[in-house]
């Protein structure tokens, strides 16, 4: 069947899927979203034709509508408008009209493409043109607004959180990624369904056993790492930095890594860390999200001590490493994604983070068995393979009962 599916993409991860292109001549995409190019990835397996429709922000008043095809795959980029509230050029800004402009663009792209199913990610713009097209269409909702308001307090997230009210209200089919969010979504959705995001698996569980073996040879000098989109109360990155410095008494020899936006060398996560005094950290700022599972597989032990999260899509990735992930007892869905109560703290005391990561770093066996563990709970619950499967059956469902 033919899929579009509306949701942040960017070339880091559409290029593979247009090898005729020269990666420098495409435009950026909305980056932030890797897990999409799994999905897309498995409907291409399974012979499917795909439209990814995403958006990207202006150049130079640039607001030509780009298109790429190869094969049974088609990129489509919008150009979005750059400023939420101030004028860009003789156009709103986006958040003034709730980014009506960039909806009727991308509605109208999808009538012309005449689908058998719309699939939109998030409950804003994405969705709102999925409904606006009138075809048959599945919403997946990854936040809620309301939640995010509550931790990033500005104008704009409060003109966010009225799209998300105004458009779920609307759906009919939507999937959410996770049973922490089932309430939320349920209080507007009439028919809702569990799907978790997917990780592509690309290490047999005899790859995994022959790294963690060499994993544990160098448990006395183990690399620690924290990812974080942000550094901010949610995030709670310095409980995670104070953590790190009660281990290093324990574990001299340990190092801590840093990724994402602010944790980037003299960024926020900097500051924080030469306030608490540590010692042995890098500082690696945003890096691709191939680099990224680059260096999640050279790592010990992933923090997460994130205080809320509607699924967490870097615990699979790690966990699909081999990587033991340690994250919040009462974080949201972190509990039910990390499916291990021994990786489970109470991420607000360091102490118990540390705890935590020192038992498992000064116990070879339960290191191991840990790191084996985590491996098995992404290959069982949240495959590509397996999480497309349940959508491609949804999708199915979706056109028998469209009306």
């Amino acid at each position: 069947m033919h899929i579009v599916i509306l949701a942040p993409s960017d070339k880091s991860f559409i290029t593979k899927f247009l090898p005729a292109y020269d990666l420098n001549k495409l435009p950026i995409g909305y980056q932030g979203a890797p897990f999409i190019g799994n999905i897309i990835s498995e409907l291409l397996k399974k012979k499917h034709q795909v439209t990814a429709i995403t958006t990207t922000i202006a150049v130079e008043d640039d607001y030509e509508i780009k298109t790429f095809s190869t094969d049974n795959f088609t990129w489509i980029v919008v150009p979005s408008r750059p400023h939420s509230f101030r004028m860009n050029g003789n156009k709103l800004g986006r958040m003034v009209d709730f980014y009506s402009y960039e909806i009727k663009q991308i509605a109208k792209l999808v009538k012309n493409l005449q689908p058998a199913i719309v699939h939109a990610h998030w409950s804003y713009e994405f969705a709102a043109a999925a409904i606006k097209s009138g075809f048959p269409s599945l919403v997946t909702v990854h936040d809620n607004a309301f939640r995010v308001f509550k931790y990033f307090k500005s104008t704009y997230r409060f003109g966010r959180m009225l799209m998300a009210e105004f458009y779920l209200r609307k759906i009919r089919f939507a999937s959410t990624v996770s049973p922490y969010m089932e309430s939320y979504v349920k209080r507007n959705c009439e028919i809702v369904k569990i799907i978790p995001n997917p990780i592509s698996i690309d290490r047999t569980i005899s790859e995994i056993n022959y790294i963690v073996n060499s994993k544990i040879r160098s448990l006395k000098a183990p690399r620690l790492l924290m990812i974080n989109n942000g550094w901010n109360a949610c995030k709670n990155g310095v409980v995670g930095l104070e953590a790190f410095k009660i281990l290093q008494k324990k574990i001299p020899g340990a190092s801590m890594h840093l990724y994402g936006n602010e944790s980037e060398l003299n960024g926020l996560a900097y500051k924080d860390s030469i306030k608490i005094g540590l010692k042995n950290i890098f500082f690696h700022g945003f890096v691709s999200n191939e680099k990224l599972i680059t260096e999640l597989k050279e790592g010990h032990i992933l923090l997460h001590p994130a205080l809320e999260e509607s699924f967490g899509v870097v615990l699979i990735e790690a966990m699909a490493s081999g990587v033991p992930t340690i994250g919040g007892l009462n974080s949201g869905a972190v509990p039910w994604v990390i499916n291990n109560s021994a990786l489970l703290v109470n991420v607000l005391n360091p102490s118990a983070i540390s705890n935590c990561a020192i038992n498992l770093l000064t116990n070879k066996d339960l290191y191991s068995v840990t790191a084996i563990g985590c491996y098995n709970n992404s290959v069982n619950r949240f495959s590509a393979h397996q999480v497309v499967e349940e959508y491609v059956t949804y999708y199915n469902f979706i056109i028998k009962n469209w009306e």
